[in-house]
């Protein structure tokens, strides 16, 4: 998701225009991008092979990345501003049911999912990929998010409430707050630092908040309907977005910081398994 998996507030600042990117996902090569602050959309350049249970993260003024998932080791690039898509550096071995975080201007991260500990990290500008520190355990159907400068989150994900914490630069990890419930097949996204959230997913409508830097958590505003297999991204100091999915067109947005949820533009075909950047 992502998604964001977002390391990008020292670039941009609050509220400076940009845009959102959401695979499609459900084994398609469509990829949907929303101008910030109108949420208009548009079709942007397709990716080269089909995704689904994919992950995102973007290097703001510069690239976003969508892994291709389902068992495969691709990796594409988008260029900011023009979007022409190119295929880098691939992953050392298959990702799948995945998720992604950046440390803006730093590096890059996916899991390898599929109840994997694998972390892998592409080093910006050059997108050499290196194998990093591991999670405690394995991790599938997870989601990820980052405060810039400060640490990425992966949860565990597989219906578990446990969330691994990556300090930067050090990559040193430590199991930080707990969900108050299981999550699965879910995303996260962040208001780099105020806080960073997950959806419960899994067919509920459940959204937790983490407080940076704390990590104290809470249950903020629940999303519209039941969402599930979703992206994530958000523009830092005005709004987080989420897709439903669940084979659905719909996009939820997140006030920054009231949390106050609307429904927002719609995408032009149902996503599922799905991602999402920002350059923003």
């Amino acid at each position: 998701m992502s998604l964001i998996r977002l390391g990008f507030w020292a670039a941009s600042g609050a509220g400076g225009g940009g845009f959102g990117y959401f695979s499609r996902g459900g084994e398609t090569t469509a990829v949907y991008k929303f101008a910030f602050p109108s949420d208009s959309v548009s079709t942007s350049t397709s990716v080269p092979a089909a995704t689904d249970d994919n992950a995102g993260f973007a290097n703001v003024a510069v690239a976003g990345y969508f892994s291709r998932g389902i068992y495969q080791f691709e990796v594409y690039k988008f260029a900011f501003p023009t979007d022409s898509v190119s295929t880098t550096t691939s992953a050392p071995l298959q990702l799948y049911r995945h998720s992604g975080f950046s440390n803006n201007a730093v590096a890059g991260y996916f899991s390898r999912g599929d109840n994997t500990s694998n972390v892998y990290k592409w080093s910006f500008p050059s997108d050499s990929v290196s194998t990093t520190s591991s999670a405690p355990t394995g991790m599938n159907f997870h989601a990820g998010f980052a405060d810039p400068a400060v640490a990425g989150y992966f949860s565990r994900g597989d219906s578990t409430t446990t969330v691994y914490k990556f300090a930067f630069p050090s990559d040193s990890v430590s199991t930080t707050s707990s969900t108050p419930a299981a999550m699965q097949i879910h995303t996260g996204f962040a208001d780099p630092a105020v806080a960073g959230y997950f959806s419960r997913a899994s067919g509920t409508d459940t959204i937790y908040k983490f407080a940076f830097p704390s990590d104290s958590v809470s249950t903020t505003t629940s999303s519209p309907a039941n969402t599930g297999g979703q992206g994530g991204f958000a523009n830092p100091g005005v709004a987080g977005y989420l897709s439903k999915s669940n084979i659905s067109t719909n996009v939820y947005k997140f006030a920054f910081p009231s949390d106050s949820v609307s429904s927002t533009t719609s995408v032009p075909a149902t996503m599922n398994n799905n991602a999402g950047f920002a350059d923003a």
